[in-house]
């Protein structure tokens, strides 16, 4: 059964699809929203640590990350867009804005930390700052 997340519009900028990290850190962003379990848990590290900053929460664990996912992210999204995407070494940052079917929007940054720089890093924390 396809919940309102699985349905929600997606807008990707061009341009994305040449650095497999890239690829990761929008992957791994759009799981989150769709709580797609199967595609955090390819991606993060058991030991990830999520700082949601303007919530003042930190999670740490892979189960706590699920966990968490299920609690909260309660809304109905109607589009995920992504402004930029950037990656450096261990470190990758993600921007857009969230449009909900009530009409608000959300705009967010995830800044990521890799377990090192292959592409078989895992994502250790996750920085997420929300307006």
């Amino acid at each position: 059964m396809n919940s309102p997340q699985n349905e929600m519009k997606l807008i990707i900028p061009k341009g994305c699809d040449n650095a497999p990290r890239k690829q990761i850190v929008i992957d791994f962003t759009i799981a989150i929203w769709k709580r797609q379990n199967d595609i955090i848990m390819e991606y993060a590290d058991e030991s990830i640590v999520w700082f949601q900053l303007k919530e003042d929460r930190k999670i740490e664990g892979l189960s706590a990350f699920i966990s968490s996912l299920e609690e909260g992210n309660k809304q109905n999204i109607d589009c995920l867009e992504i402004h930029q995407v950037i990656t450096h070494g261990k470190s990758a940052s993600i921007n857009g804005v969230l449009s909900l079917t009530d009409g608000t929007t959300i705009n967010f940054c995830d800044v990521y930390l890799f377990s090192n720089t292959a592409r078989s890093g895992k994502v250790k924390e996750l920085k997420t700052y929300k307006i």
